[in-house]
């Protein structure tokens, strides 16, 4: 997988992490208002960009028409599935997306792991843990996090 795809894969992801505790991956998503338009013309939008910008801009739509097309239609149907989303929920996919930039290839791979032992947990198990958290505290998930943190991965 190149570098470009892996980051939007991540980055939807992420925003999968943050879905709220109750919410799973088989339910439907539920019906969201069309994002409004954004201001001005996309020629207007274009020169209000910085040459950096620009460049950066141009330097990715390379990338991405060097992906394969379904690989394209991925993205651009994940990006339209981003951008249906209310500003708030955006604006945490775009900090945990952040976050997820932050980590080191060593935490990655943790978080990768962790992810796909959380899905091959039963179902139930998870709705379980997710009722647990619920109920704890703030203070009770920080500690338990805390707790987290010193203990080794296990090892299968």
């Amino acid at each position: 997988m190149n570098r470009r795809a892996f980051l939007v894969t991540c980055a939807l992801w992420l925003g999968a992490l943050a879905l709220p505790v109750g919410a799973r991956a088989e339910d439907p998503p539920a019906p969201s208002p069309k994002p409004k338009k954004r201001p001005g013309t996309p020629r207007e939008r274009w020169e209000k960009l910085t040459p950096e910008q620009r460049e950066k801009l141009r330097e990715r739509h390379r990338e991405f028409e060097k992906l394969p097309p379904e690989k394209q239609q991925k993205i651009r149907e994940r990006y339209k599935q981003f951008r249906s989303l209310p500003p708030d929920d955006r604006a945490r996919v775009r900090k945990n997306y952040e976050r997820w930039q932050k980590l080191s290839p060593e935490q990655k791979e943790k978080a990768r792991e962790r992810y796909k032992n959380w899905r091959e947990l039963p179902p139930e198990d998870r709705q379980k843990l997710r009722e647990r958290w619920e109920k704890m505290t703030p203070e009770q998930r920080q500690e338990l996090k805390k707790k987290r943190k010193g203990k080794p991965d296990k090892q299968d």
